[in-house]
């Protein structure tokens, strides 16, 4: 471990001639520099947020989704049959060559068989509602934050000028603002992984857990080596395209397809603007 935290933490690599880790020690009081101490706070924040999440979906935008028009799943009720559930396990599906194989060992008929095997597979399909909540959730947060994030950096030099994201570094100072707006992007990410562990696993969670993670990782690096300047428009570019997409989706469950319509055309001008212009260029 020693030997892996010197190659991770080698002052060759992570800073020019001349400087290192010493000059990111806290000598000074009337300037804080970033501890990476300081960003292990997000994992038990982030299980914080799962709580807050938990409770703003299920007894908030539940209700909310119904009241905009999202449609109840209809409940099928079966009784369980372990030889179907064997088969679902390994197959997904049937096919009209083996549906008559899995009739004889069920006794049932090979419509039952197909009626069966299709119900259990919308089971495993997370219905409207909780799509619907689950973007609230993250429509909140991202409008929350990038308001935040533009309110505290409008009066930062560092956000009309990029070049001071880098003058006098690495001794730059950190305000408290930007330490909270740090701390809650990372731990809102923790949330993330901490709530794909126990929610239905999807299509494409392998890719949203590397997301997640290499996020983390970015963020975190970019705290304990003082490259919190240029770690806040990254954040603030990001963010920006995020919670009009999570709206839109909101207009897609719940039935408004205009409302989606003109989201999702705003999505695409955001991104195209926050993403391959301001973030590249600016």
């Amino acid at each position: 471990m020693d030997s892996l935290s010197r190659i991770i933490w080698n002052e060759k690599f992570w800073f020019p001639n001349g400087t290192g880790w010493k000059d990111l020690e806290n000598v000074d009081k009337s300037v804080y520099l970033p501890q990476y101490q300081d960003m292990l706070w997000s994992i038990p924040f982030g299980l914080v947020l799962l709580l807050i999440r938990y409770i703003f979906e299920r007894y908030l935008m539940t209700p909310v989704g119904y009241l905009c028009g999202v449609k109840r799943k209809r409940v099928v009720k079966s009784k369980p049959n372990p030889v179907l559930e064997e088969y679902f396990q390994k197959n997904g599906t049937t096919s009209n060559n083996n549906v008559e194989s899995i009739a004889k060992q069920t006794d049932l008929s090979e419509r039952e068989v197909e009626r069966e095997l299709k119900n259990r597979k919308a089971k495993g399909v997370a219905d409207d509602i909780v799509k619907f909540r689950e973007c609230g959730w993250h429509f909140t947060f991202y409008l929350g934050t990038f308001v935040y994030g533009l309110v505290i950096l409008w009066n930062k030099s560092w956000f009309w000028e990029t070049k001071m994201c880098w003058k006098g570094w690495p001794k730059l100072n950190v305000p408290v603002d930007v330490y909270w707006y740090y701390l809650v992007e990372l731990s809102f990410y923790w949330c993330l992984v901490f709530s794909m562990m126990t929610e239905h696993k999807r299509k494409d969670f392998t890719q949203m857990i590397v997301h997640h993670i290499a996020t983390i990782i970015l963020i975190y690096f970019s705290w304990a080596t003082n490259f919190v300047r240029i770690g806040t428009l990254v954040i603030l570019a990001h963010d920006a395209a995020d919670f009009p997409m999570a709206a839109a989706k909101m207009m897609k469950y719940s039935g408004h397809k205009k409302a989606c319509e003109i989201l999702l055309g705003t999505f695409i001008v955001v991104w195209i603007l926050s993403r391959l212009v301001y973030y590249p260029f600016v």
